[in-house]
């Protein structure tokens, strides 16, 4: 059974780490603070865990259970589940102590609290379960927290460069309902030329913007 008690206060110390996606906000702090306390807690907790760098100072935390499968050299450990969330946080734009949570009916409040901490929490307390009440895993379980997720997923793209995995549960707020699918997005960069022209002779001009229309309309 999980430890509630120590889910909760896993959470609280969680979300008292600044993690704020330096992608998003210039110069915040990132998530390497958050990544140290938590390998270390999964370790100080008899879970093997270890980071990995998705991009320098930017680390993932990537954890496991069970017996790491044997491969061919240059294959990749592929794991039967990984469960995964993220630990970085979009900023905290005008909220006040965003890094101190608070309780008030039931409900705990703080920068990332709900996306997505409360994840991280609840998997890492649900794998020492797991761990104190010898669970025996015949294939390795993953558990990750990873980096990024706010803007581009390098921390996700850096940990399927290492493992792989049968089946994944992505964990995110969806009120509390099972989601079998994960909305993306696509960032394309796309120029339109034009040609200036005197207003006396638009015919000799070619309007950029009214070329970007087209573009705009798909």
């Amino acid at each position: 059974m999980v430890d509630h008690l120590q889910l909760h206060d896993l959470l609280r110390q969680l979300v008292a780490v600044d993690s704020v996606n330096p992608t998003l906000v210039p110069g915040a702090r990132g998530e390497a603070a958050a990544a140290e306390f938590l390998r270390d807690w999964l370790k100080g907790q008899g879970i093997e865990a270890r980071l990995q760098e998705a991009a320098p100072g930017r680390p993932n935390v990537v954890a496991w259970l069970g017996p790491q499968p044997a491969q061919a050299k240059g294959e990749k450990p592929r794991a039967a589940l990984v469960i995964l969330a993220h630990i970085d946080t979009v900023g905290a734009g005008d909220m006040a102590n965003p890094f101190t949570p608070r309780e008030r009916d039931g409900r705990l409040y703080g920068r990332g609290a709900l996306d997505i901490k409360s994840g991280v929490a609840a998997m890492c307390a649900a794998a020492v379960a797991a761990q104190r009440d010898a669970a025996k895993f015949a294939r390795l379980l993953l558990i990750a927290a990873v980096v990024d997720e706010e803007c581009n997923s390098i921390g996700t793209e850096a940990l399927l460069r290492e493992y792989s995995a049968e089946a994944a549960i992505v964990l995110e707020p969806t009120d509390l309902k099972l989601v079998v699918a994960h909305k993306g997005y696509a960032w394309f960069e796309i120029t339109t030329h034009g040609r200036a022209a005197h207003g006396s002779l638009p015919a000799e001009g070619r309007d950029a913007i009214r070329m970007m229309g087209r573009v705009l309309g798909l």
